[in-house]
C-alpha cells in the first residue's frame, strides 16, 4: 500500500473510467485549456511557477517530445482535467467527461507523483484537491485537503526554513503554503454543503 494507494482509496468516491486513448490532445485543445487554467485558476492559486507548466507543454509538443517525469506527467494531465471540468456546466457534458479523461491519464503516475518527501508531492496534493472542487462526485476534497495540509507540515511549509534562502525561494514557497491554507478555508464549508445536499437527497 502506498501513500498515492491511500490518498486514492480514502479519496475516491466513484470509480474512475479507464483512460480512452493514449496520445496527447490536439496542441489547440491543450493551450486553450491551460489558458483558462491560468486566467481562472491560477491567478487565484498561484502555487507553482507559471514558466514550469509553459515550458513542460512546450517540451511535450515539440518534435521529438522531451521525456517527463511522473509529477511533470501529473501537473500536466490534472491542469488539464481542472481547466476542462471548472468549463463544465452540467455533469456528463464534453467538458466533464474531458476532465475524467484527463484525469484517468494522470492516475498511472500516483505512485510517484505522491510520493512524500518531495516538493512535488504538495503540488500533486493541491492539483488533485482543485479537481475535487469541481467533481465532487468522483472525489472528496475534505480527505484531500486533510492529506495535503499533513504533507506541508511534514515538509515545515508552515513555517519559514531555519537555513537560508533567496528571496524568490523563500516567496515561492510562501506562496504555496498559503495557497494550501486558502484551500483548506474553502474546502471544509464546502464538503459540509455537499454532505447536507446528499443528506436531503437521501431522504
Amino acid at each position: 500500500m502506498t501513500f498515492a494507494r491511500l490518498v486514492l482509496a480514502a479519496s475516491i468516491n466513484d470509480q474512475i473510467p479507464d483512460p480512452q486513448t493514449n496520445h496527447l490532445p490536439a496542441e489547440p485543445t491543450t493551450r486553450s485549456l491551460i489558458e483558462y487554467y491560468l486566467q481562472h485558476v491560477y491567478s487565484l492559486y498561484p502555487a507553482f511557477p507559471e514558466s514550469s507548466l509553459t515550458s513542460l507543454v512546450d517540451g511535450l509538443y515539440q518534435e521529438p517530445p522531451r521525456p517527463v517525469r511522473s509529477s511533470e506527467a501529473w501537473l500536466f494531465w490534472m491542469v488539464l482535467a481542472i481547466g476542462s471540468a471548472a468549463q463544465s456546466r452540467k455533469t456528463g457534458d464534453q467538458y466533464y467527461r474531458n476532465g475524467l479523461e484527463f484525469v484517468a491519464r494522470a492516475l498511472p503516475h500516483a505512485d510517484r507523483a505522491l510520493m512524500p518527501g518531495h516538493v512535488a508531492q504538495l503540488l500533486s496534493l493541491l492539483l488533485l484537491t482543485q479537481y475535487s472542487m469541481v467533481d465532487p462526485t468522483h472525489f472528496d476534497s475534505w480527505y484531500l485537503i486533510g492529506f495535503t495540509c499533513r504533507a506541508a507540515i511534514d515538509l515545515g511549509f508552515h513555517q519559514d526554513p531555519a537555513s537560508s534562502q533567496s528571496s524568490q525561494d523563500l516567496e515561492r514557497r510562501r506562496r504555496t503554503f498559503y495557497c494550501i491554507y486558502a484551500f483548506d478555508r474553502l474546502a471544509r464549508p464546502l464538503h459540509h454543503r455537499w454532505q447536507r445536499t446528499n443528506s436531503t437527497q437521501g431522504n
